[in-house]
């Protein structure tokens, strides 16, 4: 084979070093409109059917305080998951507030509902029906799936 038929099947060192500055802008650009990012996740699924389980036998309870800890534990697993998807923020809000380009509509609001229930339970002691409580962690856990 020739020096000059090799030189031609052969790439040379700026060109590698163009095609590997392109791929890195490019993936740079896409970067924030990759959804394919906030899909897949770091979720223990052990760990979340084991949470799910927890608040389902508290769901079951008619224990007011247990109801209520239902809420909590769902808006806690919520979290987990927004975390583990690499939504950012300080809070729980600002992570949600982060995902909404990525969660349907009714889905947030949903969420929206349930972790609002959750801060009166924390902040305000607000007092809610068994109802209200069961409604709310139900909200909270569509999203855990």
């Amino acid at each position: 084979m020739s020096n000059r038929h090799k030189k031609q099947n052969q790439r040379t060192a700026l060109e590698i070093i163009f095609l590997g500055i392109f791929k890195g802008l490019w993936w740079l650009v896409t970067l924030p409109f990759g959804k394919h990012k906030k899909n897949k996740s770091n979720v223990d699924q052990a760990y979340l059917s084991s949470k799910k389980n927890e608040i389902s036998m508290l769901l079951n309870s008619d224990s007011h305080i247990e109801l209520k800890h239902a809420v909590l534990e769902a808006d806690k697993l919520v979290d987990y998951i927004l975390q583990a998807r690499g939504y950012r923020g300080e809070t729980f809000a600002d992570r949600l507030r982060s995902a909404q380009s990525y969660i349907d509509a009714s889905t947030y609001e949903m969420l929206w509902q349930g972790h609002k229930v959750r801060n009166q339970i924390a902040h305000d002691d607000t007092n809610f029906s068994n109802d209200e409580l069961k409604s709310a962690a139900r909200k909270l856990l569509k999203y855990v799936g």
